[in-house]
């Protein structure tokens, strides 16, 4: 199936959209109460994503779909719960970065994410932005680094959280340039964002939504995108493998993922009701604005997917020294 556009934008659609055999009686996504979706942030991109697909799935589902917001402990708040709800097609987790890494960063996990919860679709990716605040005076990423090696560890970072990708990236930088730079952990991308602006902190890796407008506004200064390509709305922005970190690549992710007991068909249909929510024309035009693409793959590569961030993402944890608290 040949891969949409989005504006200049290629996106892949896993063959699993294709057509499939009708579900037979009992064995379709048919809730019989509103639906909710578990979102582990309170505003951002998680919640951003999970907000749009909504008005496609109650045209579909003839039922009210609601986010659910249940933020803290780096998302586990809202995996916890899900976990631990019934199979019946009600409660779907909305997933991102932290949820692979969760069993490196804590001893009394309350869930088991190999066991107890079922992928569904992964929705859509996103590139992430390397920021300074308008004080910190550099304007290319080399300057940063030169910069930070000079400062003896009294620069910082914030992030939306231990374990995320926003403070796991910046792990991964740091080993790369060989420089020390302080970690803040912040509940979110809205205070780790209010600090950066107020200069509090020095720097940031975010969700490209998150500084696009910062950036074009003077207040943010964007030095390197962490993954492997520019972005439409920042073209004069380097990939770090042109600022000079080749195969340096770190995109932030959002899936959904429903209890492990969910019946195998119901978890086929809901990722088809899920993707066609994101292919829906309106859904695409907020995602391109937002600088998404949209995946929308099968329960099978999500699993595959989610199994090598694991691996990816635990060795750096290890490597920067994150305990299990």
């Amino acid at each position: 199936m040949p891969a949409p556009l989005l504006g200049k934008r290629t996106v892949t659609f896993d063959t699993e959209i294709k057509w499939t055999p009708p579900l037979a009686f009992g064995q379709s996504w048919t809730p019989s109460k509103p639906v909710r979706i578990v979102v582990p942030a309170s505003g951002g991109t998680v919640d951003l994503v999970a907000r749009a697909v909504i008005p496609a799935l109650q045209q579909a589902l003839g039922q009210p779909v609601i986010a659910d917001a249940k933020p803290g402990a780096s998302g586990n708040i809202a995996a916890t719960l899900v976990a631990k709800s019934p199979g019946d097609g009600h409660t779907i987790l909305t997933g991102f970065n932290p949820l692979v890494i969760s069993t490196f960063l804590s001893k009394n996990l309350q869930y088991d994410l190999q066991k107890d919860l079922k992928p569904i679709t992964l929705g859509v990716t996103s590139e992430q932005v390397l920021v300074v605040n308008s004080e910190v005076p550099v304007s290319t990423l080399a300057e940063f680094v030169a910069l930070a090696k000079k400062s003896d560890g009294n620069m910082n970072f914030g992030s939306i959280g231990t374990g995320s990708a926003s403070h796991l990236t910046m792990e991964l930088f740091k080993s790369r340039a060989g420089v020390e730079i302080k970690h803040i952990p912040y509940k979110g991308a809205a205070p780790a964002m209010t600090d950066l602006l107020g200069k509090v902190t020095h720097a940031g890796v975010f969700a490209a939504a998150n500084v696009i407008p910062y950036v074009k506004d003077g207040r943010l200064k964007a030095l390197a995108v962490t993954g492997s390509k520019r972005l439409k709305a920042l073209p004069n922005v380097p990939s770090m493998a042109e600022a000079g970190f080749p195969n340096f690549s770190a995109t932030i992710w959002i899936g959904f993922l429903a209890p492990a007991s969910t019946p195998d068909p119901v978890v086929r249909d809901m990722q088809q009701q899920f993707a066609r929510a994101l292919m829906s024309p309106g859904v695409q035009k907020n995602m391109e604005a937002n600088e998404f693409d949209v995946v929308a793959n099968s329960p099978e590569e999500f699993a595959k997917f989610l199994k090598r961030e694991a691996e990816t993402w635990g060795r750096v944890a290890k490597q920067a020294g994150l305990v299990a608290e």
